[in-house]
């Protein structure tokens, strides 16, 4: 309102000032735009990735071939005659409703440590017994079964996700560092730190423990053959991550962005060694590798013992992409399980880091 002399002059502020303010000052708008950045930013990373990959295979075919060829005799030789009989065996096990009888038996020790129902026993058994992705392949067994929900997919997956002895035992410290006694150190300290990594995840006391759908179990023929087709299935799509993700590793140590990122990472490395930050790099990407580039390090027990705990409780980004093929139909997000990977690594490396000080 203006008053000049007598007269008073009414000025409908709204009407006349707002509507010049720019569309990119509204509200709303400034939130879509900002969603749909985040929403977009993830295919433009990953096909950056893949036309990266592309250039290299195409600028060095001989190096990129070899590397696959390599990731295929391992997956041949080590990978699938470790993980095709666990998955057709559990997946026969699941469907014929092995997972309820144990789940009787369990039932009151996982409901109290973890808010789970008792067939989340039968996951970790399976799981430690035979490693990554079995623990995610079985979770979404239950799901589809309607044995668990979503909230306890996430919280089963949160101590299930483990790798085996076979593994860690004999490729790891047999093969690579010659020496099984590290190999059941780290087991142990492997399976402690899933354990524990459950503890986060658990939920509130009593939150949804009981079965709200009647489990679903099949007739022995449809039990063989769904399970036939189901581990083929998987073990093809476990076959496919290796192969790629170890060019991915090659790739990115051949390019030096591994050294180059491993050169500050080596600062708070035991000893200030830059091949445990390299090694522990790699091994972000494909466990196997890095653990493999590790035994190359030289170092004492006490400087390796972390990394490779923490390596081996992560996965790399294989086994986690693997177990995500799984489980992203339990409703359990790539953030989430991203979370429960990182706490469990952070949490083997911590326990790893203890044993090291007083051996």
């Amino acid at each position: 309102m203006i008053i000049m002399g007598r007269k008073v002059i009414v000025c409908n502020l709204k009407k006349s000032f707002f509507p010049v303010i720019p569309y990119y000052m509204d509200k709303n708008k400034i939130l879509n735009r900002a969603r749909g950045v985040r929403a977009n930013y993830k295919p433009a990373l990953i096909s950056s990735a893949a036309s990266f990959m592309i250039i290299l295979i195409l600028l060095d075919p001989v190096t990129y071939v070899q590397s696959a060829l390599t990731g295929l005799i391992l997956f041949g030789t080590k990978v699938a005659p470790a993980l095709f009989p666990f998955f057709f065996f559990t997946g026969i096990l699941t469907r014929l409703g092995a997972a309820e009888s144990v789940g009787k038996i369990m039932r009151r020790p996982l409901a109290a440590l973890y808010n789970v129902p008792g067939c989340g026993g039968y996951v970790w058994g399976m799981s430690i017994l035979s490693g990554y992705p079995v623990g995610a392949k079985l979770v979404r067994e239950l799901y589809d079964g309607g044995e668990i929900d979503s909230r306890q997919a996430v919280a089963i997956t949160s101590f299930t996700s483990t790798s085996g002895p076979l593994f860690i035992v004999g490729t790891v410290a047999a093969s690579m560092f010659n020496c099984a006694r590290m190999g059941y150190i780290l087991l142990a300290i492997h399976f402690a730190a899933a354990l524990i990594n459950g503890f986060f995840y658990r939920g509130r006391k009593g939150e949804g423990i009981s079965t709200r759908v009647k489990p679903i179990r099949m007739r022995i023929s449809s039990a063989l053959s769904e399970s036939m087709k189901s581990a083929i299935t998987s073990s093809l799509t476990v076959g496919g991550f290796v192969v790629i993700f170890g060019m991915a590793a090659d790739a990115l140590y051949n390019t030096g962005i591994i050294s180059a990122l491993a050169t500050p990472l080596s600062r708070i490395m035991p000893g200030g060694s830059l091949t445990l930050a390299e090694g522990t790099l790699i091994g972000l990407v494909e466990v196997t590798r890095g653990a493999a580039y590790m035994a190359q390090a030289g170092a004492d027990m006490q400087a390796v013992l972390p990394c490779l705990s923490f390596i081996l409780a992560f996965g790399g980004f294989s086994i986690i992409l693997q177990s995500l093929s799984f489980i992203s139909s339990c409703k359990v997000s790539a953030k989430k399980f991203l979370s429960m990977k990182c706490s469990q690594s952070v949490t083997a490396a911590l326990i790893a880091t203890l044993v090291a000080l007083l051996s």
